[in-house]
């Protein structure tokens, strides 16, 4: 008993656990139907969307094992602005882990390496949803470019800072552990295969408690796509986008990317030893960068948006696009494209 009472750490967590385990027993129906629905969305949408980028990050590792670059982080900052969350984070953790990045760096690449894809942005949010693909391009620029801006801060304001203890292995110019390339073929599957069941296992665990943002109280209903946005980030757009947000609160919620992501990402960011608050404190300066950069953007460019209720009262339409959606192809070749110049340049060093 001792022991059971020195383990809990956290009652605040356990009750919260508790009173969420209840809530899903007694609202049954409804948390069945929120989890239905984001079992549809990871069938048509995350899976294919994902899977080939999560195959690609990881094949990218195992290249990243047979040689030294100068920039092992440059890959996995790119695969997160093109692949999407949470793929950069998770390309990060896993560098680190085979050696390629000491804890510094790697501590510094997940503070702005998770970011919402141009397939997700410009396909499902742009097209799909807002009816317009030009706004989701104003979305994807003010996203990409505030990532980018948290990367500078995190540059000047870490300069000469410890954030941790390098890995020894680099340290020690030790190289990992190498394969043949059919064995890094298989490991890279699957690795991916992993990671997108762990990813749709946290998108249905919140699609079913988001369902239960319903039982708010009338006067609480206006501030359930918010909060919807702040649990988890595909339904709470479509939310945000019905209930007619402006576009600069859109891309401050796409930039935080929801609670569900920060779950998909928590276990690659506590294995490079980053606390959480300085994540979170990441997450919310790209939201505030994102959102003046939208706004700025939009006075340049003005994008005119118009609803789908197709869109918003279904998944049905985002799933379309997402899933075959042309953006997301491009950011999937250019990607490959980067993992082909980069085993020909480990080949002529």
């Amino acid at each position: 008993m001792k022991q059971m009472i020195v383990r809990l750490k956290n009652p605040l967590a356990l009750v919260a656990c508790v009173v969420l385990a209840v809530a899903l027993v007694l609202h049954a129906p409804l948390a069945m139907q929120g989890a239905r629905a984001a079992l549809a969305l990871c069938g048509n949408v995350i899976i294919p969307a994902l899977y080939p980028f999560f195959v690609i990050a990881a094949i990218y590792v195992q290249l990243s094992g047979r040689g030294r670059t100068k920039y092992p982080g440059a890959g996995a900052m790119l695969l997160g602005l093109l692949g999407g969350y949470p793929v950069g984070a998770k390309v990060v953790a896993q560098l680190h882990a085979r050696g390629q990045l000491t804890q510094e760096q790697a501590q510094r690449l997940q503070l702005f390496c998770v970011n919402a894809g141009p397939g997700f942005l410009i396909g499902a949010v742009g097209a799909g949803m807002l009816g317009n693909r030009a706004a989701g391009v104003v979305v994807l620029a003010a996203l990409t470019v505030g990532s980018l801006l948290v990367g500078l801060c995190v540059r000047f304001v870490t300069r000469g800072e410890r954030l941790g203890r390098p890995n020894a292995r680099v340290e020690g110019g030790g190289r990992p552990r190498t394969v043949a390339p059919t064995g890094s073929l298989l490991i890279a599957v699957a690795q991916a295969t992993k990671s997108i069941i762990l990813v749709c296992g946290w998108v249905v665990l919140f699609g079913a408690l988001t369902s239960l943002l319903q039982l708010l109280p009338f006067g609480w209903w206006g501030a359930i796509p918010y909060l919807q946005m702040l649990l988890e980030v595909s339904t709470g757009t479509a939310a945000m986008v019905n209930a007619q947000a402006s576009l600069p609160m859109l891309a401050a919620g796409l930039a935080w990317g929801g609670l569900g992501v920060h779950a998909q990402v928590l276990g690659d960011v506590k294995s490079t030893g980053l606390p959480l608050w300085k994540f979170w404190l990441a997450r919310l300066l790209h939201g505030g960068l994102a959102a003046g950069l939208c706004a700025v953007l939009v006075r340049v460019f003005p994008v005119h948006t118009a609803v789908s209720v197709a869109a918003v009262a279904g998944a049905s339409m985002p799933v379309r696009l997402w899933a075959v959606s042309a953006p997301a192809g491009i950011a999937l070749l250019i990607f490959c494209v980067f993992v082909i110049l980069e085993l020909d340049l480990r080949r002529k060093i």
